[in-house]
């Protein structure tokens, strides 16, 4: 074995790793505020904790925004996970200076207070529609008390919060039971193991200058 010499240097730097890039929807539910909206984010602050009884999965939700709210009240959203197609959409170039990233900006870079990102994301190319599935559904519910998705994502992961929320600091973490799993799928290629291998990683985006080495959206220079 090698008898190099190491040595260890304390850091402040948290290591640079790839994740799946995700996106959560969420709607506002049956209440009385007129301004709430259904929203969208990109969350990568995911993983699955356990699968028996139930499959678990644990979210981090950035507090104040309108995901975070969404969620908080009506208990549940669909995680979706992006494609490369979704980060290489064709723009107009007022939208994000025709660089590629625009759906990723959009929904990671800005709230669904200020912007209305469903009309957005239509302009873009990517209209949000009910998920509807072929085959047997774990879930019982009308579709009507969930958020419409993305089209043509890899995987649809529908999530209610089990417990309350867990203080982080600038986050609160969800632990979700996986209420339904769809994949995407067609006619020519059922089977989905490549497919798998199509989502839109961090490390991309940082190749792609859309976000930083902290996870953050890029401004357009």
């Amino acid at each position: 074995c090698s008898t190099a010499a190491y040595s260890y240097q304390a850091t402040t730097i948290p290591p640079l790793i790839d994740v799946p890039t995700w996106s959560l929807s969420t709607k506002p539910g049956n209440n009385d505020d007129t301004d709430a909206v259904s929203t969208m984010n990109i969350l990568t602050y995911a993983s699955p904790v356990a699968i028996q009884p139930y499959r678990m999965w644990s979210i981090s939700l950035y507090k104040g925004t309108l995901s975070h709210e969404n969620f908080v009240k009506e208990r549940r959203g669909i995680l979706q996970l992006l494609r490369l197609e979704h980060a290489f959409c064709k723009v107009d170039d007022d939208i994000d200076g025709g660089k590629h990233g625009a759906l990723i900006r959009v929904l990671g870079g800005s709230s669904g207070r200020d912007v209305d990102k469903e009309t957005v994301c239509e302009e873009l190319g990517f209209p949000w529609q009910t998920l509807e599935c072929k085959g047997e559904s774990k879930a019982n519910d009308d579709n009507d008390v969930w958020p419409k998705v993305l089209p043509h994502c890899v995987y649809y992961l529908k999530l209610e919060l089990v417990g309350e929320m867990i203080d982080c600091g600038s986050h609160d973490v969800a632990l979700c039971r996986v209420v339904d799993m769809v994949m995407t799928t067609d006619d020519e290629n059922i089977n989905t193991n490549t497919n798998e291998l199509d989502y839109i990683s961090t490390r991309k985006l940082r190749d792609m200058d859309v976000i930083s080495e902290l996870g953050r959206i890029k401004e357009i220079s």
